[in-house]
């Protein structure tokens, strides 16, 4: 009996020490990140941002960065693919703000690694986008179309700046047509206490429609264009839609 105690004893003592001791010790990684959120502040609608993510492995084995999967398209991320035991490594990102609103905006990154603990880390980037006049939903107008026939698209136009009018709206190329019309504000509504872009393309008082049309006499091929929308304010006199046509 004591014999079969003492095999009992000594078997928990060959085994116990592996049982206590942590993941490093069994050559695993271990990823740990300076910081998981990035706060960038007020920033002007249109910049691209260029910023990065530091970690470091702590373990005593490689880690590699499986994917880096940014939540859309206006957040382009590399990395580096491997970091050896206390090594560092970057998460790279670069925010285009140019499609998106003004407003507080919030874009992840998600991360997969082979660390344990560590195999899916979100990562954030925080901004408060600002801009003297926002085109909506994006500053940008793609039209296609066949020759004879016309082709009217429209976005809204905003001014952020107090006392600032959309006063007027030009084209650089003859062959686009471009006018202003009025707004008329929204009542409200479901949509408007969301947040985000439903609610920020409901018309509000001083909006104003930019109307871009091809007409029905375009030449067939590719028609682009600047539309100037100019303002009241000297100094942010006009802001500009891009416009891309096609009659074919």
């Amino acid at each position: 009996m004591i014999r079969t105690i003492c095999r009992a004893a000594l078997t928990l003592l060959v085994f116990l020490p592996a049982v206590l001791l942590p993941a490093t010790a069994f050559g695993a990684a271990q990823v740990v990140f300076d910081k998981t959120v990035i706060d960038l502040g007020a920033v002007e609608l249109g910049d691209d941002i260029d910023l990065e993510f530091t970690f470091r492995n702590d373990g005593d084995e490689p880690v590699q960065i499986t994917a880096v999967r940014p939540q859309c398209g206006c957040t382009v991320a590399d990395f580096t693919p491997e970091v050896a035991p206390g090594e560092t490594g970057v998460i790279h990102a670069k925010v285009r703000t140019s499609n998106l609103h003004t407003g507080k905006q919030s874009k992840t990154i998600t991360v997969n690694t082979t660390a344990p603990g560590a195999e899916r880390v979100i990562l954030e980037v925080r901004m408060d986008l600002t801009a003297s006049v926002e085109i909506l939903p994006r500053p940008t107008i793609f039209l296609r179309t066949k020759p004879g026939q016309a082709r009217t698209e429209k976005v809204l136009a905003r001014s952020h700046r107090e006392g600032m009018k959309l006063t007027g709206v030009r084209s650089t190329n003859p062959a686009i047509t471009v006018r202003l019309d009025p707004a008329k504000a929204s009542g409200g509504g479901a949509a408007e206490g969301k947040g985000g872009l439903a609610s920020a393309l409901l018309p509000r008082e001083g909006d104003v429609w930019v109307i871009v049309t091809v007409p029905a006499d375009a030449e067939p091929g590719v028609h682009r264009a600047d539309v100037i929308v100019e303002t009241s304010d000297p100094e942010h006199p006009e802001a500009v839609i891009k416009v891309n046509a096609v009659v074919r």
